[in-house]
């Protein structure tokens, strides 16, 4: 069922409202008088909608109407976005504006448009009064205690499945406390709804240890209402086992201390939604005269809940894992011998229990709902349906979810349920998500505070109650999350008749109530999907997989965009097409992705409401549109990728709001310099080009980065990309001049041409620093870089006047890069010595290690920890060194040896730990033994080996191998007869080896193969009988391969038959 979400739309209205009156003295006559009805009417009208919104689940009738005066309000927005635009295209007020000529006609025309659309709401409005609708009910308030979510502490332990673990680690963890702890323990376990909390706490509230252990136990419910007085008379009633009388708070937290004093309590909290500190402060008084050891334990889905009230790192809890979330299904669904034995059942019933993401209430209630099903068609339902149009046991599921979301604002809902318009799994990126709620007008307005900054608070607070998982930030500072399958569902079947998903390949219908798309092509499908029909859209997303590819009957796709004049989002997709941007006049927010695009169109400027522009890898691009300093409302500018952009266009510093910038190119023109950065308070990532054209070091100073806290990464180019030619004399002075803040968590510095580093490098004055790259051809010396305490992934490139690595590299601290985990040394030819230094720690947990062209280097330090390790170009006596010394790798890549020598002999006989070896060289030749133990390899990949005949001997032992890559291996002539025993092969791919002419008929053994790659061997003559046997493959690619194409041909090939049973077969031929 749709949730209309009127009162934040109503809040908008009025918020521009109140705008247009305080800030415009111009608003006179009948258009003032119609604004001024137009907010009495909406003011009115919001005093009921929250209880209106409330009530709407119960009532058909309230629905209705608030989806009639939902579709109204969007009209009225619409009236009032083309006033202000229409205002802001001629001047910077609307009072401007009306000093221009015709403000008369202006001022009778809106007149008359409000006036209809106030009419139409008035209408609406009336019909209140028959709902007896109560004014003010807001929030919390508004949500009814429902008697269903009381809970109490028995518990089935048999029914329960993979939380063994979980309770017992909080068992061991509250007995361990309750034996050391004096003062009261609290527990909190959070999660999104249905996860099973309440089981955890019951289980450990019932664990035999946990009873013996505290004298009193008490299980309370707290649900929406965090009233200290109810709770306290609660917890009384339960340790007395009768009603109690008092009714006074005082007397009754006196009475608590008395039952509590001196005695060891656990009191389980379950599902509790308060946020106030001060609530949770006044219970806590009465709970802190127990004995030693006394605990309480929490639920919520809050994790702001679990952060007040927790003692001690509260649990977050996961989903069940795929086998005991079909444990938990198989006894709902098969339990008493009903459905059992039913293999096809089963079948569906796996792909069922995948859809419920290991959530034990979906699990449960769909399992408990197909135990009366015995039909397969029933089964083929439910798992082809989306949760909301089940029905039965499985409308539980939204219900108990839906709690959540009924106790956020009115604005959070909005913002939540407009995270339907992604696909299920999708990877939102934070910045992006909050440029889209600002698009559309969800974001309000507080204070001073920026729009941009409220998103951030609304994406926290989301966070916080468990409606964004996997929340992931790199060192960029972007922010990535996704939403859980059945969180998706409840934001689908609150706003899915708005915020449709089309997949081209589904042929859906888009409801006529759509007002934001997003058109996705996750499939190979080329089925046409016509655009040509949509209602008047706010949001349009053409996913980067399929822009109008999938669309139809648009002979001009700019035309139907322009066309859409109330768009506020434009996602263009993969394929620029040029809309007359003009018509665009309420766009907030564009992107394009365009690798062959070299121009923007000049009347991108013009769109003064754009607030986000998002230029990913538009690589040829080369220019900007040069009024881009008059889009005053620009918070996102993101050109990554954009690498043959020549410059920025002038006056980029007058962008007050611009947040985000990742590109900023250094000009020589006036109003193209660095200074143009002064006054931004920039966030994020910002790459700086071109630092040649600045002058000097107070030029450089003008760029204030050390006032630019929220930067976290920063890139620092020298680097010349044109055919120019430009002095680097005091590159010194400038690089000491752009020092950044000490916040700042990723450095990379290129094509500087000073000989030392800044003091700010030398003095670590960047303590947060997590990732660094250098690239400083004539730095003979490195900055203390062992001292940074948080660097996880060093990058040395291109040092070519670096000869050692020695103490003044690893700090005087007893533990030299206590957290680097990546370590890459890339182009440093002339280092000769790398030290380490005695009695100290170093590099403990240094995990992978690349080096690239440094041959004078013969000797490394002790890696023990070292996982992965890739050397090419490197010195044979630096590999046989260290790849002896080293024995618990799991990835090993060689490339490209200068000493034209054979791999030493025995060299990985000590690897038993090997997962993946690529060799790309020369000296590989047959009879080496370099596979013979590497019981534990999954991934061979040899390539340019063009010594290598036949593949060494020690291939048959390579029981666990499930990738096997061959590659420009131009001597090779066959495969040995002993590949029949590589029983793990998943993947065989063979290229350009010209020599190999078939594969063995043993290739029937690799009954695993579920892929095979044939591509440009020519004299490869035909494919094996043996083929036929493989019947797990699911892939045959030939490319290039004249013999095999002829010969595979599904008409008259004479090896047809052989391959005819593989599901895909793809011949890629020179024609």
């Amino acid at each position: 069922m749709a949730d209309a979400l009127v009162s934040a739309l109503v809040s908008t209205i009025l918020n521009n409202l109140d705008s247009l009156f305080r800030e415009e003295v111009g608003l006179a006559g009948s258009l003032k008088t119609e604004l001024e009805s137009l907010h009495r009417t909406f003011t009115t009208i919001q005093a009921v909608l929250h209880d209106a919104e409330q009530k709407q689940w119960k009532s058909e009738a309230i629905k209705n109407w608030l989806g009639e005066l939902e579709q109204a309000a969007y009209d009225m927005e619409d009236v009032l976005d083309d006033f202000k635009s229409e205002a802001w295209g001629r001047g910077s007020k609307v009072s401007t504006f009306f000093s221009l000529q015709n403000p008369l006609l202006f001022r009778l025309d809106m007149a008359r448009r409000v006036k209809t659309a106030r009419e139409k709401v008035d209408a609406i409005a009336e019909v209140r009064s028959k709902f007896h609708l109560e004014e003010g009910v807001v929030g919390e308030a508004g949500i009814e205690r429902n008697n269903d979510r009381e809970t109490s502490s028995l518990v089935k332990e048999s029914q329960v499945f993979g939380r063994a673990d979980e309770k017992g680690e909080m068992v061991s963890m509250i007995l361990r406390n309750a034996s050391h702890h004096d003062d009261l323990s609290v527990y909190a376990i959070c999660g999104m709804g249905g996860l099973g909390k309440t089981t955890i706490a019951q289980l450990v509230y019932h664990d035999e240890n946990i009873a013996k252990a505290f004298d009193l136990r008490v299980w309370v419910c707290v649900s929406d209402d965090f009233d200290v007085k109810r709770l306290t008379k609660a917890i009384v009633e339960s340790i007395d086992g009768k009603s109690c009388d008092i009714q006074e708070l005082d007397p009754l937290q006196r009475r608590l201390v008395e039952k509590l004093i001196g005695k060891r309590f656990l009191i389980v909290l379950d599902d509790v939604w308060n946020e106030c500190l001060d609530k949770w402060d006044r219970l806590n008084q009465a709970l802190q005269s127990g004995g030693r050891g006394s605990t309480v334990i929490v639920t919520t889905r809050l994790e702001k809940t679990a952060l007040m009230m927790a003692t001690v790192p509260f649990h977050r809890l996961g989903c069940l894992t795929d086998d005991d979330s079909w444990s938990l299904f198989k006894q709902k669904a098969f339990g008493m011998g009903t459905n059992e034995g039913n293999a096809n059942l089963e079948m569906i019933g796996r792909q069922i229990v995948r859809r419920c993401g290991g959530v034990p209430l979906a699990i449960k209630a769909i399992g408990s709902m197909l135990r009366f099903k015995s039909q397969e068609s029933e089964w083929l339902h439910v798992r082809d349906s989306e949760m909301w149009n089940l029905e039965d046991e499985a409308s539980r599921i939204l219900a108990v979810l839906r709690l959540s979301y009924e106790h956020l604002p009115s604005y959070m809902r909005q913002c939540f349920s407009f995270c339907s318009i992604f696909p299920k799994d999708y990877v939102m990126i934070k910045d992006e998500l909050i440029g889209l709620w600002m698009a559309n007008g969800f974001i309000p307005s507080r204070g001073q505070l920026d729009l941009h900054d409220m998103g951030c608070e609304i994406f926290s607070e989301l966070t916080w109650r468990s409606f964004f998982q996997e929340i992931s930030e790199d060192v960029h500072g972007t922010v990535t999350c996704k939403m859980h399958d059945l969180i998706h569902d409840v934001a689908t079947s609150i706003k899915g008749y708005e915020c449709c998903v089309i997949e081209p390949s589904e042929r859906l219908k888009i409801p006529k109530t759509a007002r934001h798309l997003f058109v996705h092509n996750s499939s190979s499908s080329r089925n046409i999907m016509d655009l040509s029909k949509l209602p008047p859209l706010r949001s349009l997303i053409l996913d980067s997989n399929s822009g109008f590819r999938c669309t139809s009957n648009i002979s001009s796709p700019s035309s139907f965009i322009s066309n859409q004049k109330y768009l506020k989002v434009l996602d263009y997709g993969d394929r620029f097409s040029n809309p007359a941007f003009k018509n665009l006049k309420h766009l907030r927010y564009l992107r394009l992705h365009d690798p062959n695009v070299k121009a923007l169109p000049e009347s991108i400027s013009s769109l003064h409401s754009l607030q986000t522009l998002i230029l990913h890898w538009c690589q040829a691009l080369e220019m900007l549109p040069k009024g881009l300093k008059n889009m005053k409302n620009l918070r996102y500018l993101d050109l990554k990728g954009c690498s043959r952009l020549i410059s920025m266009p002038v006056g980029l510093g007058q962008l007050s709001c611009l947040r985000k910038l990742n590109m900023f190119i250094v000009g020589k023109d006036n109003g193209c310099g660095i200074d143009e950065l002064k006054e931004l308070a920039l966030e994020g990532e910002l790459n700086i080009l071109e630092l040649f054209n600045v002058k000097n070091s107070t030029e450089a100073k003008s760029a204030n980065l050390i006032k630019k806290q929220n930067l976290r990464s920063l890139w620092l180019s020298w680097d010349i990309r044109r055919l120019t030619h430009h002095q680097h004399g005091n590159d010194e002075e400038i690089l000491n001049a752009l020092q950044p803040h000490s916040s700042l968590k990723k450095l990379c510095i290129s094509g500087y041409q000073g000989v030392r580093f800044p003091n700010w490098m030398m003095d670590l004055l960047l303590p947060n620093l997590v990732e660094i790259e250098l690239c400083c051809e004539r730095c003979d010396q490195l900055p203390p870089l062992g001292k940074l305490r948080f660097l996880k992934v060093l990058t040395i490139r291109g040092m070519g006047a670096l000869k050692r690595m020695d103490s003044g590299f690893y700090g005087d601290t007893e533990s030299s890069f206590p957290s680097l985990e990546v370590l890459k040394i890339d182009g440093v030819r002339c280092l000769e010595e790398w030290t380490t230094m005695n009695g100290r720690e170093h590099l403990p947990l240094l995990c992978s290690l690349t080096i690239i062209g440094c041959p004078k280097l013969v000797k490394l330090p002790m890696l023990q920890s070292l996982k992965e390790l890739s050397l090419i170009g490197a010195n044979v006596t630096l590999l046989h060194s260290l790849v002896m010394n080293v024995t618990n790798l799991t990835s090993l890549k060689l490339s490209g040896y200068f000493e034209p020598m054979d791999l030493p002999d025995g060299l990985l006989q000590n690897h038993k730990h090997l997962e993946m070896l690529s060799i790309d060289s020369s000296s590989l030749k047959s009879s080496s033994d370099l596979l013979d133990n590497l019981s534990s390899l999954k991934c061979l990949l040899l390539q340019r080996c063009s010594q290598l005949e036949s593949l060494p001997t020690g291939l048959q032992n390579l029981s666990c191998l499930e990738t096997l890559s061959l590659f420009q291996c131009e001597k090779l002539t066959s495969l040995p007869e002993s590949i029949q025993h590589l029983s793990s092969l998943r993947f065989l791919r063979i290229g350009f080896c010209e020599r190999l002419s078939c594969l063995p008929n043993e290739i029937q053994h690799l009954t695993s193969l579920s892929t095979l790659e044939i591509m440009y061997c020519s004299n490869m003559m035909s494919l094996p009988q043996g083929v036929r046997s493989l019947t797990a493959l699911q892939t045959l690619r030939i490319e290039r391969c004249p013999h095999l194409e002829r010969r595979c041909k599904k008409e008259g090939g004479e090896d047809w038959s052989n391959i005819s049973h593989i599901p895909s077969i793809q011949i890629i031929s020179d024609q």
